[in-house]
């Protein structure tokens, strides 16, 4: 053989030798592997996170109704034959606005300016029941009417809660009649409280309304705003066209005050102390020695109002009428309202550096 051709063939037989060699054995077996086991879902509604509203609104709708108004309308019409000229007529002008029933005697709460100059009032419940009602008393000042449902049984109600407790950021759902649509809820949060000086037209003279992102539209005017509980703790009154999620509402603490007075019938009587009040300036109290906060400083006083009959002066400070503090001008012209003309109350000032008790006969508030 070849040298060569020997010494290549040995090569190649060395080169496929392992210079450590392994006895062959099976392949080991694949081990399973090893899955936790699966966890129980607990069953869940899939709104879960978020409040439903579904039980309150159930409990409240029933008792927020449909008022329907006729009135009396004043109108031109022209007259084109010979001698052109504007004929006056008079028309039935209707409206619709919201309310709510608060007991089972029939009284039902809602603006004055949905029932204003209304000559027929219609209510219409939930369950398509209808009531023929009158107005039992109003207060333009604060908005505010009361209305009687005739020969009504089986009433559902809505209780009055406490507004006072209501903290900002609270859910507060809007019951009514939007826009002709019946009994339609929204629901958002109480944006802020003791809104005042809201521009808003008409006779209104007494603010300190709830402010809600709750969608107020016009027919919502009357309406409840109650809160989770299912408490009413305002009347839904003024929408701000001018812009999206702001809405008020008159807090039901302040409706509660006059209610004795609206069951007397007729329009409430406001007294009147016959002032001009304002805010104290921050410099000044100190230097009349007066704390940092309440009392309203008296501005001017009206000639020949109840004030200047009992000797007020300008430049005194209002800090208690009757039996309640007075921390603001507002606040005085809201316990002075509140009082019947003709009471004789006690009024405590701060004159110069002294504190005196004045004694004045309240007059009536002047339209």
């Amino acid at each position: 053989m070849n040298r060569f051709l020997f010494f290549s063939i040995l090569l190649t037989a060395l080169s496929g030798c392992d210079s450590n060699p392994k006895t062959d054995s099976p392949a080991p077996e694949p081990q399973p592997t090893e899955v936790a086991p699966a966890q129980k879902v607990e069953d869940t509604q899939p709104n879960q996170g978020y409040p439903s509203f579904a039980d309150v609104v159930e409990k409240t709708r029933p008792a927020v109704v449909n008022i329907f108004t006729k009135s009396k309308v004043q109108t031109n019409r022209y007259f084109l034959g010979p001698g052109r000229r504007l004929i006056p007529e008079e028309r039935l002008a209707t409206s619709l606005g919201s309310g709510f029933i608060i007991d089972h005697d029939g009284y039902v709460l809602t603006n004055y300016h949905v029932i204003k100059g209304a000559t027929q009032i219609e209510v219409r419940l939930l369950d398509d029941r209808k009531f023929s009602a009158e107005v039992v008393g109003e207060d333009p000042k604060t908005d505010v009417a009361l209305l009687k449902i005739a020969n009504g049984k089986d009433l559902p109600i809505l209780p009055l809660g406490d507004s006072e407790k209501l903290r900002v950021g609270e859910w507060v759902i809007a019951i009514g009649n939007p826009l002709g649509l019946t009994s339609t809820v929204t629901a958002g949060i109480a944006s802020a409280t003791g809104r005042r000086d809201i521009p808003i037209s008409g006779d209104l003279r007494y603010q300190d309304f709830i402010q809600t992102d709750a969608s107020i539209n016009p027919g919502n005017s009357g309406g409840a705003l109650v809160n989770v509980k299912g408490e009413v703790i305002g009347i839904n009154t003024a929408v701000n066209s001018a812009a999206q999620g702001i809405g008020f509402a008159i807090p039901i603490n302040m409706v509660r005050e006059l209610l004795p007075r609206l069951k007397e019938g007729g329009r409430l009587q406001r007294a009147w102390l016959g002032v001009y009040p304002d805010d104290i300036p921050d410099a000044l109290r100190p230097q009349i020695g007066l704390p940092k906060s309440g009392g309203a400083l008296v501005k001017g006083v009206v000639r020949g109002g109840p004030a200047a009959k009992a000797n007020l002066r300008k430049g005194d400070v209002i800090l208690t009428l009757g039996d309640e503090p007075i921390d603001d001008p507002e606040e005085l012209a809201w316990i002075t309202g509140n009082h019947k003309a003709g009471d004789v109350v006690p009024i405590v000032v701060h004159r110069g550096t002294e504190k005196m008790k004045i004694d004045v006969k309240l007059g009536v508030l002047p339209e």
